[in-house]
């Protein structure tokens, strides 16, 4: 274990965060513009620190065989499946026009397709990128696996805020930030054996689309 290393793996992962909440909420750009920015901040600079300091950023991944892939399908529908329950469930009582109102400013000159191509697909995999395989794999080889775990998921959590905060009411956003930081620590227990973000991908990219769905449903 590396003390130097776990520190700056933390601390670059949280500029990494304030950076990327900065851009969302005050600077505001393009939004294609700010897709680039999140690829250099959570995926580009990153693997920039894990080569100087000597981090092997994919070493002792391993793709899925054929029976795993089928298995990871099978899980993705079942996420898609439970949120849109959840959807279908709640949608009597919770105002989603809010947060349908946050998704259709960013596809005012994009379109929808896109954007919801983009956000299932490539931002899924910058968060994982960032919170699953730097933020906890990595920074499990040199801090305890515990503390890994909890840094993850509470990064991730603290990062939506960002996002969410201004969608719901007060109770309801702290339970959205309690249902991340699970989410986070199911997403870390799924790559844990493997050392391979893949696994998390899958599950954050089913329910990216659901969360799609749901979105042109309302557009």
């Amino acid at each position: 274990m590396d003390k130097g290393k776990a520190i700056g793996i933390v601390v670059l992962s949280v500029v990494c965060c304030a950076v990327m909440a900065l851009v969302e909420t005050v600077v505001e750009p393009a939004y294609f513009v700010k897709s680039a920015i999140k690829a250099a901040v959570f995926l580009i600079i990153p693997l920039i620190f894990m080569k100087i300091s000597g981090i092997k950023a994919f070493g002792g991944l391993s793709l899925p065989n054929k029976k795993a892939v089928f298995g990871l399908l099978l899980l993705g529908a079942g996420v898609y499946a439970a949120v849109m329950g959840a959807y279908l469930l709640t949608k009597a009582r919770v105002d989603y026009s809010v947060l349908v109102a946050s998704l259709t400013a960013d596809q005012k000159v994009e379109g929808f397709l896109p954007v919801a191509l983009y956000i299932s697909f490539g931002n899924s995999f910058l968060e994982e990128f960032l919170f699953r395989n730097f933020a906890f794999i990595k920074l499990s080889e040199h801090i305890s696996k515990k503390l890994a775990y909890a840094f993850s998921s509470i990064a991730f959590a603290v990062y939506h805020i960002a996002m969410i905060g201004a969608a719901f009411p007060l109770p309801l956003t702290l339970l959205c930030v309690l249902g991340l930081a699970l989410g986070g620590l199911l997403f870390d227990y799924v790559d844990d054996r493997s050392k391979s973000i893949y696994r998390s991908w899958v599950i954050h990219m089913f329910a990216d689309i659901a969360i799609m769905t749901i979105w042109y449903i309302n557009i």
